[in-house]
C-alpha cells in the first residue's frame, strides 16, 4: 500500500530533511506563503509531523518542473462511492488534458478527506482546465445530486527554480 505524506515548514528546515534522505522519493514545493515536502512511499515516512493519504490512483509522470495543485475535498461516508465513481468517470479524460503531467488521488487515513494532486506544465494550465466541460461536469453532478461533496480548499505550489537558502 503506497501512501502520500505531506509536511510543511521553512525552506531551510525542509532542505535539511532532503539532504538527510537523498535516496527517498521526496519533492520540495513552494508558494508565496510556505514550502512543503511531498513523499510517496510504501514505507513509513521520514517526516516527524505529516498528513497521510492512501494513494488510490496515480496517472502520468512527474517532470520535476511546473506547478502543482492540491485540491482538498470533503466527502460524507455515504457519498464516498459517488465521489469515487465520479472521479473514475472523469479520469478517462486525463490523458487528453493539455499540460497535465500527472494526477494522483489520495484518501486521508484520519477522516473523509480526499486529495487530488495535479502536476501541470505551467501555472496557466490549471485555470484553463477548470473551464473545460469535464471539470464543469464535476460541479454539475455535485449540484444536481444536492451532494455535500465539496472542495474545501485548493493550494497551488511550484517547483523551486533556484536554491536561495542553501545554508
Amino acid at each position: 500500500m503506497k501512501n502520500i505524506y505531506i509536511t510543511t515548514g521553512t525552506e531551510h528546515f525542509l532542505r535539511q530533511i532532503l539532504n538527510d534522505h537523498p535516496s527517498d522519493n521526496i519533492l520540495l514545493l513552494q508558494n508565496y506563503n510556505q514550502s512543503l515536502l511531498l513523499q510517496e512511499s510504501s514505507d513509513p515516512t521520514v517526516f516527524k509531523e505529516e498528513s497521510t493519504y492512501h494513494l488510490l490512483q496515480n496517472r502520468g509522470e512527474i517532470k520535476g518542473s511546473g506547478s502543482v495543485v492540491f485540491e482538498y475535498i470533503m466527502v460524507r461516508d455515504e457519498e464516498i462511492p459517488l465521489f469515487l465513481k465520479l472521479y473514475q468517470n472523469l479520469s478517462v479524460h486525463f490523458n487528453e488534458t493539455a499540460g497535465l503531467q500527472c494526477i494522483q488521488l489520495g484518501q486521508s487515513l484520519k477522516n473523509n478527506k480526499f486529495i487530488i494532486i495535479m502536476f501541470w506544465d505551467n501555472a496557466s494550465d490549471y485555470p484553463l482546465w477548470k473551464k473545460t466541460p469535464h471539470y464543469q461536469e464535476i460541479v454539475k453532478v455535485m449540484e444536481s445530486n444536492n451532494t455535500q461533496i465539496g472542495f474545501s480548499h485548493t493550494d497551488i505550489y511550484h517547483f523551486p527554480e533556484f536554491t536561495h537558502d542553501a545554508k
